[in-house]
């Protein structure tokens, strides 16, 4: 019995000793959590200034694709212009009303509106109607053109009202030169990047809009 006895204490013995590793574990973990917020630091420096640097090289082509935009919508921009005149180039008397486009890009033309004392005309013969004691039937010689819903090259100008100097119109156009003053004019167009504008009168500033009015009155030549 004694000798069994002797052999069961060494087992027990090492039963007694506690473990080292979770005292290791542990001061690991301290290290780790020490070092921790230095390391993160560390990459946070590193990474900092990568990321500042994208996101200005982004920013720079942003700034450069915008303003490559711009100066291709510069190179085709449309002015267009309302004019009224009462000799032609090559001197003849006639009373016209003009569009011109003054611009370097194409013009697509939207509604036109003409009104004469506050009114809308809707064809030039309303217009002399209520202007110049036109009658209907009566002889005249009027040449039109479409003023909506067509394309101005630049430098391009469309006269969409042509009264021109002959007998039959006598009467009409001496009221004409000075009842054209009266006549308010205004258009609406858009470049090819559909970029719209509206002018009113002569000599008019363009005014941006998002697209061409809907509830214009429009003016048609017949």
């Amino acid at each position: 019995m004694a000798e069994g006895e002797t052999g069961k204490e060494p087992a027990a013995a090492e039963a007694a000793i506690p473990s080292a590793a979770p005292i290791v574990e542990t001061q690991t973990v301290r290290l780790v959590l020490r070092w921790l917020p230095f390391a993160m630091a560390g990459h946070l420096l590193i990474g900092l200034p990568t990321l500042i640097i994208s996101l200005v090289v982004a920013y720079g082509t942003f700034v450069q694709a915008r303003a490559t935009q711009r100066m291709q919508q510069a190179a085709a921009w449309p002015f267009v212009a309302y004019d009224t005149s009462n000799y032609s180039d090559d001197g003849n008397h006639r009373i016209n009303l003009t569009l011109t486009n003054n611009g370097v890009g194409p013009a697509m033309l939207g509604p036109v509106e003409l009104q004469y004392q506050g009114k809308a005309m809707r064809t030039p013969y309303q217009l002399l109607e209520a202007c110049c004691g036109y009658r209907p039937g009566q002889a005249m010689m009027l040449a039109t053109t479409p003023a909506s819903k067509v394309v101005l090259r630049p430098g391009e100008q469309i006269a969409f009202f042509d009264l021109r100097d002959m007998p039959d119109n006598a009467p009409l156009i001496r009221r004409m030169e000075s009842e054209r003053w009266k006549i308010r004019v205004r258009a609406c167009y858009c470049s090819i990047f559909d970029d719209c504008w509206t002018i009113e009168g002569q000599q008019a500033k363009p005014q941006a809009v998002p697209q061409c009015p809907t509830n214009w009155q429009a003016y048609r030549e017949r």
